[in-house]
């Protein structure tokens, strides 16, 4: 499916300076209330409390001094690592941490990958390297990509995919065919609006949900593509990869729409300071918080340890989530991946109800 023909899909009847409701024709909704996505004037728009990132706040944080510096100096943790690749040509189902906000996911007979970005970043080092070479994986089905941002969206990471994998379709959000379309030697890219199921094979179910963020990749192009969360779902498993947020009410409204949530992957990093960070990101508190919302049987956390993303020492996440499942006798609920291992599904822990 050629960028002209994704375009031509979405619902667009109006001139700018007129709110529209962008969706992907082709697609379900789950929610029968919901038109599509606020769009205005060339932008996406967040329709509960909208919020814009401040230059002024972005200024204020680059021009004052870090009162985490000497401690975030003298932390030299970081995730440990596995580097078993055989474990990935195992039957069942399974995810594997690979870092940051990117998963390898084995779900039936399908092979899934979200937001990879698995090398360095411009001007940001990985802390951990990562745990085998692309082109060791098993062959991958499907791309998850979240949003445009470039530690969710990395091109050379994506390009390095598309050479040793023949992938069958990026599963993205609305207009980041612009992003990636030269990137991908023609693979169809399938956008989707909030609550829009995805065309997959049977046995595989994923739906694009909510989150609380926003999208920019230069200067001047301010959530021109749409942001997003993803629910997986088989006969098995119901995974919830909760990709870049804030804390808000989507995550409550997800768990009651989506009862019996077996693992929510959920962001716990890049929280200092906080009123840079908190409208986008969750803390440690923030997405044990999001995780009761969800009613989901485990967390698993992401988005820490892998880069130097904001103020907090690089171990303050890993130490702070599990001290909070700790004094919430929920420790048993915490599924802390190192980076390459494999966590095999259903995951067996007697745990009691929440």
């Amino acid at each position: 499916m050629g960028p002209e023909l994704i375009h031509q899909l979405f619902q667009s009847t109006l001139t700018d300076g007129f709110m529209k409701y962008l969706k992907n024709d082709r697609l379900p909704l789950i929610r029968s209330d919901w038109e599509g996505n606020p769009y205005q004037d060339g932008q996406f728009r967040y329709p509960d409390k909208p919020f814009y990132p401040s230059w002024r706040k972005l200024l204020k944080w680059q021009l004052s001094t870090n009162p985490h510096k000497e401690e975030k100096k003298q932390d030299e943790w970081r995730p440990p690592r596995q580097q078993r690749k055989e474990d990935l040509f195992t039957e069942g189902d399974f995810i594997a941490w690979l870092g940051h906000a990117s998963f390898y996911l084995q779900l039936g007979k399908y092979r899934l990958i979200t937001d990879p970005v698995l090398y360095d970043l411009p001007f940001i080092p990985r802390f951990v390297p990562l745990p085998y070479e692309v082109e060791e994986m098993p062959p991958l089905d499907f791309i998850l990509l979240s949003h445009d941002h470039r530690d969710h969206c990395d091109k050379k990471s994506i390009q390095s995919l598309f050479r040793h994998h023949q992938l069958r379709k990026v599963l993205t959000a609305l207009k980041m065919q612009d992003v990636i379309g030269s990137w991908i030697n023609g693979t169809p890219v399938e956008e989707a609006a909030w609550y829009q199921v995805y065309d997959l094979p049977g046995g595989l179910e994923v739906t694009f949900l909510p989150a609380r963020h926003w999208c920019r990749r230069g200067l001047f192009d301010f959530n021109r593509r749409l942001w997003g969360s993803f629910l997986i779902r088989t006969p098995k498993q119901t995974i919830y990869f909760g990709a870049d947020s804030g804390y808000a009410g989507h995550f409550r409204e997800i768990g009651e729409r989506f009862p019996g949530i077996d693992i929510a992957i959920l962001g716990i990093g890049a929280y200092r300071p906080a009123y840079m960070m908190e409208e986008i990101h969750t803390s440690p508190a923030d997405a044990t918080r999001a995780f009761r919302d969800l009613g989901a049987r485990y967390l698993l956390p992401m988005h820490y340890g892998t880069y130097d993303l904001s103020d907090e020492p690089i171990s303050e996440p890993y130490r702070m989530i599990q001290q909070i499942f700790e004094e919430e006798d929920m420790k048993d609920r915490l599924l802390l991946a190192e980076v390459g291992e494999v966590i095999r599904l259903p995951v067996r822990k007697n745990i009691p109800k929440l």
